[in-house]
């Protein structure tokens, strides 16, 4: 997959694009379903297939301080993205100059060089231009002037028939509901962050775990204890995962949220500065305070063991 991070990186000479356009963050099964007809429309005209995604997200920059949860970074995104099958993907920074570019002029924009596009699909509740004003009514009705060809699927709805949104995966991941999340991604929610030295806790009690340093604005799941998988350049782990405060060791100071991995059967070299990715498939339980730090090996002996049975299943 061929990858532009702005407009002025596109050849001017290139033919035309059947183009994906949206935030994408997630790349849940509504996204891939947007995605796909594109890249299945590209292939049936002979065209080339480009996503083409926003960075940041628009809202963190009209409205930074509704600023949403990242679920999946740059990077991870474009793997995923390159996994369906898309020729190319385009990065276009959301800034507050592009956030003021009328709805017709950003229309104009599509169809021109470089992005040269025949035509382009977009999810139902896809807005652009000044203040959000465009709607897909309005850029389908620009579109039949200048010969762009316009689709919106329908809208992917789970099981329980509710829409799959980013902001419903969002909210879910925050709840720790991160097995029934699972079905609206198509894979497990993850997150990817650097092993950091931490206090050796764990270490100490025979129970090392890898303590990942994430960023602040990635959406982790609430705090518990979950069943899950470490991806490392050599393959996948499974691993018991906390998402928390450590209580039984920091009663009294200032609360730390931390994300420590304990991965099993693990006998490979010290993690320090490796960025890893850690997926959540189960909650397991919630993080409480024990009384003394052998009721907690305890304790996680046995979660040590329901994460086993999890990923046997």
């Amino acid at each position: 997959m061929k990858r532009y991070q702005s407009l002025g990186e596109l050849p001017l000479g290139g033919g035309r694009r059947v183009v994906a356009i949206g935030t994408f963050d997630g790349v849940h099964i509504g996204h891939q379903a947007i995605i796909s007809r594109a890249i299945e429309r590209a292939r049936d005209r002979g065209l080339e297939s480009m996503v083409l995604t926003f960075e940041p997200n628009p809202l963190s920059v009209l409205k930074p301080e509704l600023a949403p949860a990242v679920l999946t970074e740059p990077a991870f995104k474009a793997q995923l993205i390159g996994a369906l099958g898309a020729d190319a993907r385009l990065v276009v920074a959301f800034t507050p100059a592009f956030s003021r570019i009328r709805a017709d002029r950003f229309a104009e924009m599509l169809c021109s060089a470089p992005l040269n596009a025949e035509s382009i699909v977009v999810g139902a509740n896809f807005r652009f231009g000044q203040g959000g004003t465009g709607t897909v009514s309005y850029l389908q009705g620009l579109g039949r002037a200048k010969g762009l060809i316009v689709e919106s699927p329908e809208t992917v709805v789970s099981g329980d028939g509710k829409p799959v949104s980013s902001t419903r995966v969002r909210r879910m991941v925050a709840q720790g509901q991160v097995g029934e999340v699972i079905a609206l991604l198509g894979r497990p929610h993850s997150v990817e962050g650097t092993v950091v030295p931490g206090e050796q806790r764990g270490r100490e009690m025979g129970l090392p775990t890898a303590n990942v340093a994430v960023a602040p604005q990635i959406a982790l799941p609430g705090r518990g204890v979950y069943a899950g998988q470490v991806v490392l350049a050599g393959g996948r782990h499974s691993a018991a995962i906390n998402v928390g405060f450590s209580p039984t060791f920091t009663e009294g100071q200032a609360p730390t949220l931390r994300l420590e991995a304990f991965l099993l059967d693990y006998a490979g070299d010290d993690l320090y500065g490796q960025r890893i990715r850690v997926e959540f498939l189960q909650r397991l339980r919630d993080e409480r305070r024990f009384p003394s730090a052998a009721e907690l090996v305890a304790q996680v002996e046995e979660d040590i063991m329901r994460t086993r049975e999890v990923i046997a299943g």
